[in-house]
This record gives structure tokens, C-alpha cells and sequence, in this order.
């Protein structure tokens, strides 16, 4: 029994690691909800991990043509483009953070795992992103070390937080 749960979690894993740079990955992640719900910290969120309370989510609703106020209150649900729209703004974001967290070194990384950091910053924002030195200074050396990197993911606290979102499908994406 044990050897075929083992087998069921490589294969789980493997199947997750193709799929780095997906919106479907980013829905398993945060969840896909077109009507407002309250996230694991109590935040007002929408969408695929929109919280309603950061700085400029009510012109980010407006811009994509939503009341926020009627959104917030749960008597107006986003639309799939929405969503979407509102998403890949809050990603671009993330991968604009990493890129200029790691300088020059973002661009010796493959996409894969600029995807897992940005999945990083995307769950946990810039700031708490940038405390992770150690992770930071194996991403920066020529070559990057990647396992290294990956071993500090799996051993940081929010690895421990997120579980499977960083078990199953960040570290995976570190290995490119």
C-alpha cells in the first residue's frame, strides 16, 4: 500500500512540474472563484487569489468594468475575462518583482523556475519575497543552483504554510 501511494505522489508530481507556467496551475494554487470568499488570512478575495483589500483593487475592478463595492459585498460575481484579466495583472507584477529582486541573474534563470518565484511573490508578495536571502543568493550564482534554491523553498516556513502549492508544484519548477 505504501509503495503505490509513493507512486501515485511521483506521478502526481511529475504531472504538476509540466505544467510551470500555467493559469491552471495558479487556479489549483489560489482557487478559481468568480464571487467574492474570505482567504485563509480574511481577506475579501475574488477571482484567482484577488484580494479586495490591497492598494488599487477598486481601480483594478473598475478597470475591468466591475462595481467593487457590489463585488465586495458578494451582489456582483466577475466574469471568466475578468478573472483572467485581473490575474495576469497580479502576475505580471509578481514575475516584475522577481525580476528586479534578482537583477541581472533573472535572466539566467529558465522559465520554469522564474515561475515558481513568481508564484512565490504572487501568494506571499515583494516584501516577505526579499527575506529570503539564502534563496536569493543560490538563484544569483553562475550557474544557478537550483537545488539549493529548491532545498531553501522546502525548508522555509511558507513551504510549510502552502504545503502541496510549493511541495508538488513550486519545487518541482525549480528544477526546471
Amino acid at each position: 500500500m505504501f509503495k503505490k501511494l509513493v507512486l501515485i505522489f511521483a506521478l502526481v508530481a511529475v504531472s504538476y512540474a509540466g505544467t510551470c507556467n500555467s493559469y491552471e496551475r495558479e487556479q489549483l494554487n489560489e482557487g478559481y472563484k468568480p464571487c467574492v470568499y474570505t482567504d485563509t488570512k480574511g481577506n475579501p478575495t475574488v477571482g484567482v487569489g484577488f484580494n479586495l483589500n490591497k492598494p488599487g483593487a477598486r481601480q483594478a475592478l473598475e478597470g475591468v468594468e466591475a462595481n467593487y463595492d457590489a463585488v465586495r459585498n458578494g451582489s456582483e460575481c466577475l466574469n471568466d475575462g475578468q478573472i483572467r484579466t485581473l490575474f495576469n495583472d497580479d502576475m505580471a507584477e509578481a514575475v516584475s518583482c522577481v525580476e528586479s529582486w534578482l537583477g541581472s541573474s533573472y535572466y539566467a534563470l529558465g522559465s520554469d523556475p522564474i515561475s515558481a518565484i513568481a508564484d512565490m511573490a504572487f501568494n506571499m508578495g515583494c516584501a516577505k519575497l526579499r527575506g529570503f536571502v539564502k534563496f536569493r543568493a543560490a538563484l544569483t550564482e553562475s550557474p544557478p543552483d537550483y537545488e539549493a534554491a529548491a532545498k531553501e523553498m522546502q525548508n522555509s516556513v511558507w513551504c510549510q504554510q502552502v504545503g502541496n502549492r510549493c511541495q508538488l508544484r513550486d519545487i518541482p519548477c525549480m528544477h526546471g
